[in-house]
């Protein structure tokens, strides 16, 4: 016979349908690691509004006939190698300590049956003991950073060589090395070549991860190389909310003041267009992390972990 303390405290997964929509949403709300940018109803608008494809990536945690949690589980197309992918992952904030196992175990289960040999995750920081527990190697932690666009750092002059003007859909292929360059050797050099980098580039400005705003997105050219990019900034809406998603500038064109630059003239950018704040995702202890402090930036969510495990075969 099965204890039925075992069988009451077990976390099933439940397939996410359409109309769970408000079952979804109240969990997101009531757990302890979300910002709440938008209004519960636009929340659901959301929920349903989603494609096919990604609806079926959704699932429910439920301890009985209680929802204690949700999460995304999926296999991801664009690796080179087939990868399991769980994120979007949050819990009710006494959904209890075994849940999180549970569901680490449950995620290499169905991974495993799916003849996978990696496991990509992304968690909060709270859960980060039980993904350690099952030899998940962290990649980068990140949170959000939130400021108001009433700045009143001053617009200092650049070198008279660099010219800085708005972005075109011209600029992808530029881009696309230009963020390969930036990142190249730190912990958000996400993807594998050019392609991919310029693959996100267009997505950007195609709206993939929100809409896109050109006109408080900004490049920088210098005078003696039109085929190169000094640095650019690159901003779309995420939930109505504006989000820098990337600000980066080329190795060879740092420490002048480049950066600051582009931050200042994108917020200002924003405040004429009437938005009163503006956010972005940072992976910690990387030196940018102090020039945003210095636009005006603080940390205001949880700490979020990236993590990837191989499985065996």
């Amino acid at each position: 016979m099965l204890d039925s303390d075992v069988m009451r405290n077990s976390v099933e997964w439940r397939q996410a349908l359409p109309q769970d929509a408000e079952t979804w949403v109240s969990v997101t709300r009531q757990s302890a690691d979300q910002l709440h940018f938008e209004m519960e109803e636009a929340q659901i608008e959301r929920y349903r509004s989603e494609p096919p494809k990604k609806q079926a990536q959704r699932y429910l945690l439920w301890q009985g006939e209680r929802p204690v949690g949700r999460l995304r589980f999926y296999v991801a197309e664009d690796e080179e190698e087939k990868t399991a992918v769980l994120d979007g992952f949050v819990l009710l904030f006494d959904a209890g300590g075994s849940v999180a196992a549970q569901v680490v175990a449950e995620a290499q289960v169905r991974a495993a049956a799916l003849g996978v040999r990696y496991i990509k995750a992304t968690y909060p920081a709270a859960y980060t003991a039980s993904f350690a527990a099952a030899n998940f190697r962290e990649l980068r932690r990140r949170t959000v950073m939130v400021a108001s666009t009433q700045l009143t750092m001053p617009l200092f002059p650049l070198p008279a060589s660099l010219r800085v003007r708005e972005i075109t859909q011209g600029d992808v292929e530029q881009l696309g090395i230009l963020l390969q360059r930036a990142y190249a050797g730190g912990p958000d050099n996400v993807h594998a070549d050019l392609g991919e980098w310029r693959a996100e580039a267009r997505a950007i400005q195609e709206g993939a991860f929100g809409p896109f705003m050109p006109e408080c997105c900004f490049v920088v050219e210098h005078s003696l190389d039109r085929f190169h990019l000094a640095g650019a900034v690159l901003v779309h809406l995420e939930r109505g909310v504006p989000r820098i998603r990337h600000m980066v500038v080329a190795p060879a064109f740092r420490h002048i003041g480049l950066g600051q630059y582009l931050g200042v003239r994108c917020i200002r950018r924003l405040r004429e267009m009437d938005y009163a704040t503006v956010l972005l995702n940072i992976t910690l202890n990387i030196p940018a992390v102090n020039l945003y402090h210095r636009l005006g930036f603080i940390e205001a969510g949880p700490t979020y972990i990236e993590a990837e495990r191989i499985l065996t075969r």
